[in-house]
Order: C-alpha cells, then structure tokens, then sequence
C-alpha cells in the first residue's frame, strides 16, 4: 500500500507528464477484481472521464486526486500497486484496472494488488466523502506542529483504548501514515505500538511528533519507499529500518534482536529493548 510519501512523489510527476492532456480512450481494466472498488460504476466511470482534461493533481493523505477540468476529480484512494505513466509505443501492463489514452499517444494505467477505490467527485463531493475528507493533517503540511500534534493526541476521543499504532493508522487524527512507515516512527520515538494513547507522556509525544517528521520528510526526499514503485515504474530509495528485512538482525541502536509480532491484523516489527 502506498503511503504519504510516494503519494507525493506521484502527484508531483503526474503533474509533470499528464497535467492539461485530454483523454481520448477509456476503459476500467482488463482483469476483473472484486477488491477493487468504483464509484460509480465502471460503465458510468467510462463515460465521465472520456473527453475530459486532466487538471492539477495533488495529493491527499494515502491518495491522488487527479483535476477533471472544469470541476472535477478523479480520485485513487487506499491502494496497493502500480500507476504508471506510458510514453507513446510503450507496451502496458498485463492487468489493469483503469486505463486512459490521451490525444498525444501517451497513456495511464492503474493496476491494483490488494484492494483500491477508483472514483470521480465533484469539488464539493470531495470535502463530504469520508474517503478524502480533510479532518487528519498530513504531516507534510505546514500545519503540523509540535503544539498541534500534541493536540492531536490529548484530544483524541478514543485515547483510553486505542493504541498508537491505531492513532496513527485509522487516519483520523494524523493523515496518510499506514502501517509501513509506522514502523521507523515509533522505533525513533522508542514507544511500542500496543502503548494506549492515553499513557504516552508529554516528552514521548515530542518524540514521536520528531520522528515523524524525521521519517515522512526523509521519505518524500528519496521518493518514497524501495517496496514501492513511481510513475516511471522506478522504485524509491527509503530503505525502511524496520521490516520484514530486518527480523530477527541486530537493532540498530543496542544490538537487540529485531522481533515480528502480529498485532491488530498486521505484523509490527520492533527491538524488544527499546521498544519496552
């Protein structure tokens, strides 16, 4: 799945190769998938986006949001796999699941693994579904502060009995941080990710706000993460220094074995001395 970081990178190249192009060829894939979901459905999906111009594209927490000129968007949310941009004589995929043609030959295609959500939204659309609602900052906004972020975590309604791990991952309060990157963040902080909100003191919730801005910015320079790959089909250069990769090799900071637990449907990696 893809995360803040290779949400921004994207958007930026998108920006670069198919802002102000108009499409001329549509279709919603050629490989059936039942975990991939259209809003509305793929016949009607086809018929909105052809013709239209491709306006600004931005990202929004785990998703691109791609301008349909005049007032539109197209919005890819909470995917896992691949949106790559094809020159002109370029051979595609073999699966896909949205692919559009533009008049200069050049072509997008989009191809889940996992599960994703393909939609079009008005602009007004945007702010009321609850999929690209803007109420979670996203750590690269200048609206991320120490002081808000603590905020964030004092505030945070269900404190008591939910963990860090489900503070930042639910993307209510903190956007477009998934379980990956969550790893290097709370390693950096030293907090485990079963620790309850409401326990982590004033000095740790420093620490965490410092590792994730450590994390996501080091991230968004390098493009993202190896794991995943960029428009270009290249893949980032964050290496992640605590994954599947890392089990069972030294810590880093105190020579502890790196353990993998399972921890709220999906595994967490950590160093059972720091991460007490």
């Amino acid at each position: 799945m893809i995360e803040l970081p290779e949400a921004v990178a994207i958007a930026a190249q998108l920006n670069q190769t198919i802002r102000g192009k108009r499409i001329v060829e549509c279709n919603t894939g050629n490989s059936p998938h039942k975990w991939v979901f259209y809003k509305p459905s793929q016949r009607k999906l086809e018929k909105l986006l052809f013709k239209k111009t491709i306006g600004e594209v931005t990202s929004v927490g785990r998703g691109i949001h791609i301008g349909l000129e005049p007032d539109q968007a197209l919005v890819i949310d909470e995917f896992g796999g691949k949106l790559l941009y094809h020159v002109p004589g370029t051979m595609l995929p073999d699966k896909y699941h949205l692919f559009l043609k533009f008049e200069d030959d050049s072509s997008f295609t989009v191809a889940i693994q996992g599960w994703g959500f393909i939609s079009t939204l008005k602009e007004w659309e945007q702010t009321k579904w609850t999929r690209v609602r803007a109420k979670a900052i996203s750590p690269a906004d200048a609206s991320f502060r120490v002081k808000r972020f603590i905020e964030l975590c004092e505030h945070y309604e269900d404190k008591e009995k939910d963990s860090v791990k489900t503070f930042f991952t639910n993307g209510k309060s903190v956007a477009g941080i998934g379980n990956a990157y969550l790893q290097d963040i709370l390693f950096r902080a030293k907090i485990s990710p079963k620790r309850k909100v409401a326990d982590i003191s004033s000095d740790e919730k420093k620490a965490l706000y410092s590792a994730v801005k450590d994390t996501i910015n080091q991230a968004i320079r390098q493009n993202g993460r190896t794991a995943e790959r960029d428009i270009y089909d290249n893949p980032g250069k964050y290496n992640p220094i605590m994954d599947r990769q890392t089990k069972d090799k030294p810590c880093p900071n105190c020579g502890t074995k790196i353990q993998k637990i399972s921890y709220l449907g999906g595994s967490c990696y950590i160093c059972p001395s720091c991460q007490k």
